[in-house]
Parts: C-alpha cells; sequence; structure tokens
C-alpha cells in the first residue's frame, strides 16, 4: 500500500521513465508516522532526509523557552538537515509530523546507490536543488521587505491550505508576530474584503 503511493506520487514527475520509476519505488524507504511524532531534536545529529508523499511536517526551533516555526512541509517538499557535510553537525531545529504522514526516508549511502543506478539523477538533483535555493532566497527577500499584513496576505495567496492544515499560533509564529496581532490582520482584511463585495 506504501509502495502504492510512492509509485503514483513518483509518476507525477514526467521526467522519470516508467522503468526509472520502479527502480527508484524499489530502492526507496517509505513509512507512516503519527501525528506529533517527532523526527528529529535539537541537539541531534541529523543523518536522514524526507520527502512528504501525505501530510505536513513543521520544523521549529526554541529560543528563550518560545517555539518559533520556521517552516512547514506538505506534499512534495523534501527536507534534509542544513549541515549535511558529514560533520555530524548538531541540529538546532526540530521536525514535528503535524498530521499523520507518509514519508520517504533517505540518507546519503541511499543517494550514492541510486545515483550509481540512474547516473542522469545527479542532474537532476542538481537542478531542483538549484530551484530550491533560488525560491528561498526569493522568499527570504520578500519576507524581509514585506509588512507583517503583506506576509499574512502572501502566504494566503500562495499556501491556502495550510490555514486549515496548522493551527493559527503557529502559523502566526511563522509569519514572525503573536496570534492577537495575526487575528487583527484575518479581521481586517476580511472586513476589507467585505466592503469591496458591497461596493
Amino acid at each position: 500500500m506504501l509502495k502504492e503511493k510512492i509509485r503514483t506520487f513518483i509518476s507525477n514527475f514526467k521526467f522519470f521513465t516508467k522503468q526509472e520509476v520502479e527502480m527508484i519505488v524499489e530502492k526507496t524507504m517509505v513509512k507512516e508516522f503519527g501525528k506529533g511524532e517527532v523526527l528529529l531534536r535539537e541537539g541531534q545529529i541529523p543523518t536522514k532526509c524526507y520527502m512528504v508523499v501525505e501530510g505536513c511536517v513543521r520544523e521549529y526551533l526554541i529560543k528563550d523557552g518560545i517555539e518559533k516555526s520556521t517552516a512547514f512541509f506538505t506534499e512534495g517538499d523534501t527536507f534534509a538537515p542544513y549541515a549535511n557535510d558529514g560533520k555530524g553537525t548538531p541540529s538546532k531545529h526540530y521536525w514535528e509530523c503535524g498530521e499523520d504522514c507518509v514519508l520517504t526516508i533517505s540518507n546519503q549511502s541511499f543517494e550514492e546507490e541510486l545515483r550509481a543506478a540512474l547516473p542522469r539523477l545527479d542532474t537532476i538533483f542538481q537542478q531542483i536543488a538549484i530551484e530550491k535555493l533560488d525560491k528561498a532566497k526569493a522568499e527570504w527577500s520578500q519576507f524581509i521587505s514585506s509588512s507583517p499584513e503583506e506576509r499574512y496576505q502572501n502566504l494566503l495567496d500562495k499556501r491556502p491550505a495550510l490555514f486549515n492544515r496548522v493551527p493559527h499560533h503557529q502559523i502566526a509564529s511563522y509569519l514572525g508576530m503573536e496570534p492577537q496581532s495575526l487575528s487583527r490582520i484575518r479581521k481586517r482584511i476580511f472586513e476589507k474584503n467585505s466592503n469591496s463585495k458591497k461596493e
């Protein structure tokens, strides 16, 4: 059942042939995790990389005793240690399943084995890595140059489903504001949209 889910998921990537899909499915470890399960804790040395087939994983750190959400990973997102340099750098983050999840699990030896079996994956992985880096840079630039209301509106435009999947206090933390501020912004935008519809 889990293998079938990963087969369906990988088949959506049109650059893989059917034979390549089957090879990847055969070699890929896929596992179910329950809501609330922690995949990584601060101080642990991360060795695994994940991809979300189903579900939502929250990344956060704890500063002055307060959780600060730094990312939400949903279907199709991959996430890996920040310093996968082989030096065993302890993590500063936590990865926690915000929902029941189906995830693929890999590590450096798995990726090397897969690249050996499918040499053209090197090019594909590099392309994906460059696209992710460019996207992250653009998102960070937009984030730091935006007002709180613009941050909220941008997230609502780009990832509206998050608001039905993630508690609002976690979204507020991710947007760099208090939950009360998020509530005020949501109310203000709702009233603005309601008034514009009446005109």
